[in-house]
């Protein structure tokens, strides 16, 4: 119990703090915006970029203490963000990493829905390509765990920055978070999430979307990914493989055995 405590605990930890990094980046792009937006804007931060070094060569120059202090003051703002993107880097880093491994575990029914709208190859229903694309992206990020991961990997935009890689450990980071239990977890989180909004929109009489076949879909597609999960861990525990199955059909309709037992026994006779 303790040991569920302390795991709890830190997982209540670490989506609180994205969520307040989340908060405050989003907060950051909106002043930031509206520093652009003004008519002067861009003027205005480079004069403010510009004042900083000239501060700061004065200070380096006269070590005069009030110099120094305006120039501390005056660049406190930048070194708040300096310090921000220093914890806020690894959790922007697993977000892309995490966008990428989905993108990737969805591009084959994306582009299957593309064609379909484009040509009518089989003019299946949007609440069809719902089911089709969230059951199929699910089941690939996880069945496919390893493959999704190199790839990832491959087109990370932290491939090309070596130095911040191993400063934040990325690697190692990532390696942890895009594991086969961490992307269940992450499926598992997701579809609780969206069933506790789709029961209080249910006991509401309302619909999450422009039609209730698409909640449908989406809970349709969380029913098959279960039943694909127990299939999977009762093939597991069954003492039942395949592979030897197939192989004693081969033996079955070849006669192998037949023919190697029958050449024993006349060996034998020889003998």
């Amino acid at each position: 119990m303790k040991h569920l405590n302390k795991e709890l605990f830190s997982l209540i930890l670490i989506v609180t703090s994205g969520i307040i990094i989340l908060g405050l980046a989003v907060g950051i792009v909106y002043v930031a915006d509206s520093l652009l937006d003004l008519t002067y804007g861009i003027w205005y931060i480079l004069g403010y970029i510009v004042l900083c070094v000239l501060l700061f060569i004065v200070a380096k120059r006269t070590k005069n203490s009030r110099v120094i202090k305006t120039h501390r003051l005056l660049v406190l703002p930048l070194s708040l963000f300096i310090g921000f993107l220093s914890v806020a880097m690894p959790y922007f880093v697993l977000q892309i990493h995490l966008f990428v491994y989905l993108f990737f575990s969805s591009i084959i029914p994306m582009l299957f829905y593309m064609l379909d709208r484009i040509t009518g190859l089989l003019d299946l229903k949007i609440t069809t390509h719902i089911y089709l694309i969230v059951t199929f992206s699910v089941i690939t990020a996880t069945l496919m765990n390893k493959q999704m991961a190199q790839l990832t990997y491959r087109f990370s935009p932290m491939q090309f920055s070596t130095h911040i890689s191993k400063r934040f450990e990325f690697i190692r980071l990532t390696d942890y978070f895009l594991s086969e239990h961490t992307i269940k977890f992450v499926i598992y989180f997701s579809y609780f999430l969206y069933l506790l909004v789709f029961n209080l929109f249910t006991f509401q009489e309302h619909s999450l979307y422009s039609s209730p076949l698409m909640d449908k879909a989406v809970l349709q597609s969380f029913i098959t990914f279960l039943a694909l999960e127990r299939l999977i861990a009762n093939l597991k525990d069954l003492d039942f493989k395949p592979s030897e199955m197939l192989k004693l059909l081969l033996t079955s309709i070849s006669g192998s055995d037949k023919v190697h037992q029958f050449k024993e026994k006349k060996m034998d006779k020889k003998m």
